[in-house]
């Protein structure tokens, strides 16, 4: 009697550790899963952005870098979007630049938009003020005639005509104007006043003209 409780109890014990065993396997073949299908997710979305990221210039051993440093998914994907965005600039001193005033609400633009953009920039070259200290009456005028063109263009090429999604893109407009004035460490404080004044004179113009439609 005494063999056989023992030889239970043994038995019992190959039984508990089997069942530990069977329990630690699937773990580890669950988290071997979860890790291929993070790779599998990363890599098809390093794959499927892979010419915005080569136009941008991005380096691929480095997303691959990231991966083996087990990022999730959704955080790549935000790296990549921060990756290909491109950036808007807007200096007040020289806005015939192609970069300025020209405003888009996605990394996609059309095949002939910067060509368009670059002749639309010739055009305006004659009719665009020289920025002084503060500009006078007609020169203002002009200056905002001339952001008034822009806006105007950007919303045909984006083929914006919904009335709040105008109003959003001239939000958009003036706040990357207002920041260009406020982050330049060149300006002197009246003088990023003044600009700020005239992004302020665009926003209300404009707007009164987008309610008025």
């Amino acid at each position: 009697m005494p063999v056989d409780e023992l030889q239970l109890k043994g038995l019992a014990a190959v039984v508990v550790l089997l069942l530990c065993g069977y329990i630690w396997l699937r773990r580890v073949q669950h988290k071997n899963k979860l890790e291929r299908q993070r790779k599998i997710l990363c890599k098809e979305l390093i794959l499927n952005n892979r010419v915005k990221l080569a136009n941008a210039g991005v380096d691929f051993n480095r997303l691959v870098d990231l991966v083996r440093q087990k990022i999730l998914p959704e955080q790549l994907e935000k790296v990549i979007g921060m990756l290909i965005a491109q950036p808007v600039f807007y200096d007040i001193d020289d806005p015939d630049a192609h970069e300025s005033l020209e405003v888009d609400l996605d990394s996609d633009s059309k095949p002939d938009s910067s060509e368009k953009a670059a002749a639309d920039s010739e055009q305006d070259q004659e009719e665009q003020p020289e920025v002084f200290e503060k500009m006078g009456p007609e020169k203002e005028k002009k200056w905002l005639r001339v952001a008034h063109n822009r806006f105007r263009r950007a919303l045909g090429e984006k083929e914006i005509t919904e009335r709040q999604a105008k109003l959003r893109l001239l939000v958009k407009m003036v706040e990357l104007g207002k920041k260009a004035v406020e982050e330049d460490p060149e300006k002197s404080v009246d003088r990023k006043e003044y600009e700020l004044s005239l992004w302020d004179r665009f926003y209300e113009d404009e707007y009164l003209d987008l309610q008025s439609e």
